[in-house]
C-alpha cells in the first residue's frame, strides 16, 4: 500500500470510529443514519480491496473528500462534534461496520485470495459503486 494509502487508511479508521455511534442524549444515533453507516461501509471496502488487491489503489483525494462529506451528513442530522469524538475509540463499533464490508465482499465472490479482491475491485470499479468511486485500477 503506498504511503498515502496509508495515511487515508489511518484517517478513515479515525473518522470511522468517530461517526460511527454517537452517545447523543437524543433517541437517534449514528448507527441508525443509513447514510454514514452506508458511506462508511464503502470506504471500508474500498480501503479492504487496495489494501489485498495489488493492481487497485484508493483515489485518497476522493477519499478525503468523501469523508468530509460524511461528517457534514452527521451534522446535518444534529450530531455534534463532540458527539462525534466521543466515539473515536468505540472499538466495537469499528468491527461492526468492518464485519459489514467484509460479509458484502464475501457475498460478491471475495474469498481471501488477491485474484477474488481484484475481480470485485474491478467490478465496483465499472459499476460505479460508492466504494468503486473511492479506488482506480492502477
Amino acid at each position: 500500500m503506498t504511503h498515502a494509502g496509508k495515511m487515508l487508511g489511518g484517517a478513515v479508521i479515525a473518522v470511522m470510529l468517530a461517526m460511527g455511534f454517537s452517545g447523543a442524549a437524543a433517541a437517534k444515533s449514528l448507527a441508525d443514519s443509513k447514510a454514514v453507516n452506508s458511506g462508511l461501509i464503502s470506504v471500508g471496502i474500498a480501503l479492504e480491496i487496495a489494501e489485498k488487491c495489488p493492481d487497485i489503489s484508493t483515489r485518497t483525494i476522493k477519499g478525503y473528500g468523501f469523508l468530509n462529506a460524511l461528517k457534514r451528513q452527521a451534522r446535518s442530522e444534529g450530531f455534534s462534534d463532540d458527539e462525534i469524538d466521543a466515539y473515536v475509540d468505540d472499538k466495537a463499533q469499528k468491527e461492526r461496520l468492518i464485519g459489514k464490508a467484509r460479509a458484502y465482499m464475501r457475498s460478491k465472490g471475495a474469498d481471501g485470495s488477491a485474484a477474488s479482491y481484484c475481480k470485485l475491485g474491478r467490478e465496483e470499479i465499472a459499476a460505479g459503486t460508492q466504494a468503486g468511486g473511492l479506488m482506480r485500477a492502477k
